[in-house]
């Protein structure tokens, strides 16, 4: 079965479940050790009064960790039970690619994650749905407001709303910074991609410019997954990978020069098994068959030299 990629006519929308607090630095990296050190994973890792002193914060604060670590997809429940992902093994375990998550890939990797996924309403919406590229806190809630009844859903609190909305930006543009100790350790580790900055009288602008740090391995898992997601067929064009909800284009606010740019590459980087062609004006992809097992899944965190001649048809 495929993933969404979009709200579908039975959707459920989710919103809270955060505690008003956005992700921070060194939470995934507590959950996971937290979880795996527990052997069988149980979930009274989060809800036994042990939590509270194991990571040093409040049960709210609690809640949060165990919140965001599940959203990033470091965490999974079980029935009762929380278990570590694959995901977050290959990430964060003994052997994994970036303990610490010290490198950029990983982050563009969680955000991918996050914002091309509709579970995730809020932050689905405004990356693949809300289409001003400046505004302030009122102009996101009006328009979220008015999506939401647009849709039919059943319409949360502005209270809730407006919470969704504070914590979705505090998770992407850095806190002001103030007299006495950092405020680095209350920002989320996201804010580095610079997805969204603050403006002046309260504005933030969608970032449209150059994705420096966005590594190739990264946005060709993007490009792979959701084709995957997508599509059976063997072409994608390139308006879609551009304009489409859970797109790349949409995902990692990439503008279209950017985009051909970066797929300019594509057969050499993927050894032929993906190549960009254009006729009568039209640019899509080509793939010689179905991705081989593994083969998104390993885009991501690799050397993408390294993946030079692996796949080849």
């Amino acid at each position: 079965m495929k993933k969404q990629t979009t709200f579908t006519q039975d959707y459920k929308p989710q919103f809270s479940g955060h505690e008003t607090f956005p992700l921070r630095y060194g939470w995934l990296e507590k959950a996971f050790e937290a979880v795996d050190a527990s052997g069988l994973n149980k979930n009274k890792i989060f809800s036994e009064s042990a939590a509270i002193a194991h990571f040093g914060v409040g049960k709210n604060m609690v809640a949060a960790i165990r919140f965001w670590a599940q959203v990033a997809g470091i965490l999974a429940t079980d029935g009762k039970d929380v278990r570590t992902t694959e995901f977050g093994r290959q990430l964060l375990g003994p052997n994994g690619s970036d303990p610490y998550l010290e490198k950029a890939s990983s982050l563009w990797k969680i955000h991918w994650d996050i914002a091309s996924n509709p579970k995730h309403t809020a932050t689905y919406w405004l990356f693949n749905v809300f289409n001003e590229t400046n505004f302030d806190r009122d102009t996101v809630l009006r328009r979220l407001i008015e999506f939401i009844g647009q849709r039919g859903w059943k319409m949360p609190t502005e209270k809730t709303l407006t919470n969704d909305i504070s914590v979705l930006l505090a998770n992407y543009v850095p806190s002001v910074p103030k007299r006495g100790p950092s405020e680095e350790a209350f920002n989320s580790p996201l804010t580095e991609l610079g997805l969204i900055r603050r403006r002046s009288n309260g504005k933030f602008g969608m970032n449209l410019g150059r994705k420096p740090s966005l590594s190739n391995g990264v946005f060709l898992y993007a490009v792979c997954d959701f084709w995957e997601r997508t599509s059976s067929a063997n072409t994608l064009s390139v308006q879609s990978m551009l304009l489409e909800p859970g797109s790349p284009g949409r995902i990692f606010m990439l503008e279209e020069w950017e985009l051909i740019d970066r797929l300019s590459d594509v057969t050499d980087l993927t050894a032929g098994l993906i190549s960009l062609s254009e006729t009568a004006g039209l640019k899509q992809l080509l793939r010689q068959g179905e991705f081989p097992p593994g083969f998104a899944e390993n885009l991501w965190s690799s050397d993408i030299s390294v993946l030079r001649g692996s796949y080849a048809a």
